[in-house]
């Protein structure tokens, strides 16, 4: 196995199905990824992140321009946000 092409089953696989399951949720439900360095990065709406299939990475933008990217082997869990309602809830 080479590490430009997992195989199915390996744990960057697995991670990424799952990062992919969430950002195509219909409604779209907001979560948290949370990598082995204890540092959390939430994904509150799936424009906010891309993934990349061949490298197994996932890019995280901020709504202040930037943006960061984890290969799957960094995340240690996926945590579900409260989804936010109405414009109060917005502008906290």
């Amino acid at each position: 196995m080479s590490p430009e092409f997992p195989e199915a089953g390996a744990p960057q696989t697995v991670l990424f199905a799952l990062v992919k399951k969430h950002l195509a949720q219909s409604p779209f439900e907001p979560f948290r990824i949370v990598t082995t360095s204890g540092r959390a990065y939430d994904v509150p709406t799936a424009d906010h992140a891309a993934l990349h299939p061949m490298l197994r990475t996932i890019t995280i933008a901020d709504d202040a321009g930037g943006s960061l990217e984890i290969h799957t082997l960094h995340i240690s869990a996926i945590e579900q946000l409260k989804r936010r309602r109405g414009r109060a809830a917005r502008a906290a």
